[in-house]
């Protein structure tokens, strides 16, 4: 028995949620989403990254039991999103100097790129290699094959991070008793859903607002140039709130309803006092002069990275911002008064067709935005039926009807009874013996007969 439908799944193990989300692409194109499930990570993640194995591998569990429940089937495999603080880019080159001129051919340009993936990095390891440009003489092309040339110098970019994140993913997917289908870099499969092809090709920066993280990537010509992820969020925003002797809890709804990223201290608009634990008071200009620091060390950040990416001032189509932190009001006006970026795009939700069956109508806030890309970017089917469990030397189910079941095993005590009948000797005796016995009653009658007789 096999299912009718290819369901994929996937798993991201965020700084503020381990999420979990189950779907299947149709022909048109557009992706179902049939069920997500989300456990708490703030306990055993931190900065994207696996601390507490323990309390990790109890909640991946717990979001395939309840995936499997929603969708009646057995789920084997799952994808997952690789992130991290360590994750980040790298440039190499490998070259080759020839004697003669001869045409480049894909067999030269391969043993380039396996050179290059030999390359080491003490500690991390390389998850993507993305090729950029090939030097041949003086000119730069994407396209080396079929050009006539003694020297060739290729250029890479290799995402890397430590070899410890990708183990203690392995090993906390694995202890919950499902397979990895695939490793995915998250900000990469994030940027193929977000980014237009037109963004990608004129140049563009995608800056992914996370709780612990905030990741930016840049892209020039349809080819990443530079990957790196800040250690600093919207968490950090929220615990220096709570450090006005506030509970995280409140400070985070706090920060959601009061915090802003810009603002006017001219203006008149800011609440005198905020209410707290309904006890005390703080000063609205307070708090959001903590929350506009937060987010300025946050901004300076990332625009040092758009620096050394090289390609600050080749980037036409500006800047596209998301993620859960991204929703803190006016962050595009401190984006734009920090920066300096004239285009700016907030993606509250990647733009891909989405239909939804037993899920409500997602919120366009950007926090699952990573977690449908993941989806979108899996292919091989994820579950299999429950039947197909059982051992693979049953042959025969058994019927569920009773009924059936009596009539099968009758068939049985048949063969049993004839298999006995030869080893019963008894039988065959008494049915010699039986006509001797009867014979001797009747010649005794006779003779009490033929007596009587004689009497009378």
């Amino acid at each position: 028995m096999t299912s009718e439908r290819e369901i994929i799944v996937a798993i991201e193990f965020g700084s503020s949620k381990i999420r979990g989300i189950a779907g299947c692409k149709n022909l048109d194109g557009s992706v179902q989403v049939l069920d997500i499930a989300q456990k708490n990570a703030r306990h055993c993640i931190r900065k994207g990254v696996i601390y507490n194995v323990d309390k990790t591998v109890l909640s991946v569990k717990a979001i395939v039991e309840e995936l499997e429940k929603e969708l009646g089937e057995h789920i084997s495999q799952v994808y997952v999103g690789v992130g991290g603080r360590s994750l980040q880019t790298k440039r190499n080159t490998s070259s080759r100097q020839l004697e003669t001129k001869v045409v480049i051919s894909s067999d030269l340009v391969d043993s380039l790129a396996q050179s290059n993936e030999e390359t080491t990095y003490s500690g991390y390891e390389i998850l993507q290699t993305v090729a950029q440009e090939y030097r041949i003489g003086t000119d730069l092309t994407v396209e080396p094959v079929g050009v006539l040339s003694n020297q060739i110098e290729a250029r890479y970019v290799n995402v890397i991070a430590r070899k410890d994140i990708k183990e203690y993913l392995t090993s906390c997917v694995e202890k919950s008793g499902v397979r990895i289908a695939g490793y995915f870099v998250a900000p990469m499969v994030l940027a193929d859903c977000i980014l237009t092809e037109s963004e990608r090709r004129s140049g563009c920066v995608l800056v992914d607002f996370g709780a612990d993280l905030t990741t930016v990537s840049v892209y020039k010509n349809n080819i990443l140039r530079h990957l790196v992820s800040i250690p600093l969020g919207g968490n950090n925003i929220t615990t220096d709130i709570a450090s006005l002797q506030i509970e995280e809890d409140e400070a985070e709804e706090l920060k959601l309803k009061y915090g802003m990223a810009y603002t006017d201290f001219n203006s008149d608009s800011l609440e005198k006092n905020i209410l707290v634990n309904n006890v005390r008071t703080i000063e609205e200009r307070e708090m959001v002069e903590i929350v506009e620091a937060r987010v300025e060390e946050i901004l300076d950040n990332v625009w040092q990275q758009i620096c050394l990416s090289g390609f600050r001032d080749k980037l036409n189509a500006g800047m596209v911002i998301t993620g859960g932190a991204s929703n803190i009001k006016n962050l595009d006006q401190a984006i734009q008064n920090r920066m300096g970026v004239d285009k700016l795009r907030v993606a509250r939700i990647v733009p891909v067709q989405l239909q939804f069956t037993h899920v409500e109508q997602l919120e366009k806030d950007g926090t699952l935005n990573t977690l449908i890309a993941l989806l979108n970017a899996g292919s091989q089917p994820c579950t299999i039926p429950f039947e197909t469990e059982e051992p693979k030397d049953v042959v025969v189910e058994e019927p569920v009807d009773e009924e059936v079941k009596e009539l099968k095993e009758e068939p049985k005590e048949q063969v049993k009874i004839e298999e006995e009948v030869p080893e019963e000797p008894i039988e065959p005796v008494k049915s010699e013996k039986k006509p001797g016995f009867f014979s001797k009653i009747v010649k005794k009658l006779g003779e009490l007969t033929k007596e009587m007789v004689d009497e009378e």
